[in-house]
């Protein structure tokens, strides 16, 4: 996170494996939703527009006017569990449908797609292909950008772009390119940043949903978010440790199980 050097990368389970067209690098794939692993971008845009943990939302059943022309928007919860009044803390930790979709209701689409975008995804070019349910997933995206993206919380908010080649020399030993470490970009708030690690990295935020300590590694600090698409096509987890004072290494991998087709 912290220079955006790459420490490794596999695309695809077996490079020479045709049945499964194996040459496909899925880490670098624009065609693939993430589900719910979008919403910490969601919700950071949110906590800048003064949104903040605490802040409670009703996780009830809802239909959504999206405007005319077309259907209402009814988003379900996983497992069709609702538990009323929760909080935003609660609503991510949990990754809660309905209020995420609320949520982005209020703070507008554009803000979502500004603030990704800030945070190094490249592939919500075209705003008219979106509504309400982009915080569900519903817009593709590559691997890589969205691991870029939880890089900027692992740094406190300063964005390193991916870096995959460190040097490039000539047979006379010329040297022809050569990464730089630099400062990078501030592109989210350090208290926003903060408080999405602190409700990635707590259990007791989770527990609507998921087995307490399911999550955690012993012995470390690790944000962690998960994602699944529609008909549980493609799975995603994506983590890291966030970098603070007295940390002097902070890693962020991301991991998808799915089928290339």
């Amino acid at each position: 996170p912290r220079t955006g050097e790459i420490l490794a990368m596999v695309g695809s389970k077996d490079y020479f494996a045709k049945d499964i067209d194996g040459q496909f690098n899925v880490t670098t794939s624009p065609s693939r939703q993430p589900g719910s692993a979008i919403k910490p971008i969601m919700y950071s845009a949110a906590f800048e527009r003064g949104f903040y943990p605490a802040y409670t939302v009703l996780d009830v059943p809802t239909t959504f006017d999206v405007g005319p022309g077309s259907p209402p928007y009814r988003p379900t919860n996983f497992g069709n569990i609702y538990n009323g009044v929760i909080s935003i803390r609660q609503a991510l930790g949990s990754s809660k449908n309905i209020p995420a979709v609320k949520v982005l209701s209020m703070i507008g689409l554009k803000t979502l797609l500004d603030k990704a975008k800030a945070m190094g995804i490249t592939t919500f070019q075209d705003p008219s292909r979106y509504g309400i349910s982009l915080t569900l997933g519903g817009g593709e995206v590559k691997m890589i950008d969205l691991l870029t993206a939880y890089s900027v919380f692992a740094t406190g908010g300063i964005r390193h772009d991916p870096v995959a080649i460190l040097k490039v020399t000539a047979p006379d030993g010329k040297v022809l390119q050569e990464f730089k470490p630099n400062s990078g970009v501030r592109v989210l708030g350090e208290e926003y940043a903060y408080l999405i690690s602190s409700i990635l990295s707590d259990s007791n935020a989770r527990t609507l949903v998921f087995r307490r300590g399911a999550l955690d590694v012993p012995g470390h600090t690790t944000a962690v978010k998960t994602g699944t698409t529609n008909d549980f096509r493609d799975k995603w987890a994506f983590g890291y440790t966030p970098a603070h004072e007295g940390v002097p290494y902070a890693i962020a991998i991301g991991a998808w199980v799915g089928n290339n087709d």
